[in-house]
């Protein structure tokens, strides 16, 4: 049997609305997608600051140590110690020593800044004034 005058239309396409709606689709992932690798960069250079900063503060806490063990640096007055290495441009590290406390604890403050960013680390170190010396 054939039909005159009908005709059947082929669907091959997509319809207007269904190819806007697909690149609303794409737009939005793909914002997404490069909104993680922004959030990513940040947080590598927050971790790569925290790594090198810890390294400097460290040495410089691990220095100060020896040298008060060894006699070198006195534990006497609370002071400012300067720093002993040469920084990269920007970077500033303070080292605090602090008064004896009264179970002979000296503690050593090291703050390491670089920009907007900041470190602290912290040690003690216990330094008695006269060793016992058990004779029995």
């Amino acid at each position: 049997m054939i039909l005159k005058n009908h005709t059947i239309y082929k669907k091959d396409g997509f319809s207007l609305i269904e190819l806007i709606i697909s690149l609303f689709v794409l737009t939005g992932s793909l914002s997404i997608i490069f909104s993680g690798f922004e959030v990513s960069t940040k947080l590598n250079n927050h971790a790569v600051f925290e790594s090198e900063a810890a390294f400097l503060a460290e040495r410089e806490i691990e220095l100060a140590k020896s040298e008060l063990l060894n006699g070198n640096l006195k534990a006497g007055k609370a002071r400012q110690l300067p720093c002993r290495f040469r920084l990269k441009p920007g970077w500033k590290l303070i080292t605090i020593l602090t008064t004896p406390d009264e179970e002979e604890t000296v503690r050593l403050q090291v703050r390491v800044t670089h920009a907007d960013r900041e470190l602290q680390l912290e040690s003690y170190l216990f330094l008695p004034e006269k060793e016992v010396k058990d004779n029995g």
